[in-house]
């Protein structure tokens, strides 16, 4: 499975989706069927290094990826995460890659963690929903109402995860992506164009700049996705330390803190 293919396809999905929904659609955590979250901090999970990709945005739509940015944003998401390891209710460690044919077996299991996350976008996060991945939902404080359909994640990397499990101890592995395109002048005066057309009834839409992440937490011990949170319009520049901050804390929304824990006041 080629993983620049499979990237290319979660990030052409997440442009198309700005364009096509409205970002209180595009966001929040969720949560796997019967699986909660162990309250003594029990969880052991393994933090795979952040897949992460910053480029411009060409006024075509095309994106070239800068090497020197994307390498910025790796370090900072990658710190701001280790900070954020402290106040989660979980066990967690950091591993950038494993060695010989766990490497192999990582590198596998990136490629179809990316390649699921594309379906949960399309059919959780983004709402083009599958008959076979829903559930029916009462309103407990409205028994009289019919219930409603609601979407579940209902994904799996399938069994042969465990070899995740026994190469790194852990029981939980946590992937975490992020793209950022930024529009360069000829995308930005595109759109500046596009806006002016509205002036004389011609509105030509051209979104500037692609911002996307998901963090995915998975079970080694039988390769189902157990939580999912994603935002297709993610703040902050992860080129810059809070910026990072406040990408990590998107990222991270809704993963429980230990006891008594205070997050950091989030950047502006």
């Amino acid at each position: 499975m080629n993983l620049k293919n499979v990237r290319a396809g979660v990030i052409a999905l997440a442009g198309a989706s700005v364009l096509a929904f409205s970002a209180p659609a595009m966001a929040g955590d969720t949560t796997r069927d019967g699986f909660a979250f162990p309250t003594d901090g029990s969880m052991k999970i393994v933090v795979f290094r952040p897949d992460v990709s910053v480029g411009s945005q060409k006024a075509g739509g095309i994106i070239e990826p800068n090497a020197d940015w994307t390498e910025t944003a790796r370090t900072n998401i990658k710190a701001k995460l280790i900070e954020r390891a402290e106040l989660l209710n979980a066990q967690l460690q950091f591993v950038d890659e494993l060695e010989g044919e766990n490497a192999e077996v990582l590198t596998e299991y990136r490629a179809l963690f990316e390649a699921v996350s594309g379906a949960i976008f399309t059919h959780v996060t983004v709402g083009d929903t599958l008959a076979t991945k829903q559930k029916l939902v009462s309103d407990p404080k409205t028994p009289s109402a019919r219930p409603r359909k609601v979407n579940t994640l209902d994904w799996t990397l399938g069994p042969g995860t465990t070899k995740l499990r026994e190469a790194t101890g852990a029981d939980y592995a946590m992937f975490v992506f992020t793209n950022d395109a930024y529009g360069d002048s000829g995308r930005k005066a595109a759109q500046a164009a596009g806006m002016l057309g509205c002036l004389i009834g011609v509105c030509v839409m051209v979104p500037s700049g692609i911002h996307v992440g998901y963090a995915g937490l998975v079970d080694l011990s039988t390769g189902d996705v157990v939580w999912f949170n994603t935002d297709l319009a993610m703040g902050g520049d992860p080129r810059e330390a809070d910026g990072a901050e406040k990408r990590v804390g998107q990222l991270m929304d809704g993963f429980p803190l230990r006891a008594g824990a205070v997050l950091p006041k989030a950047p502006g």
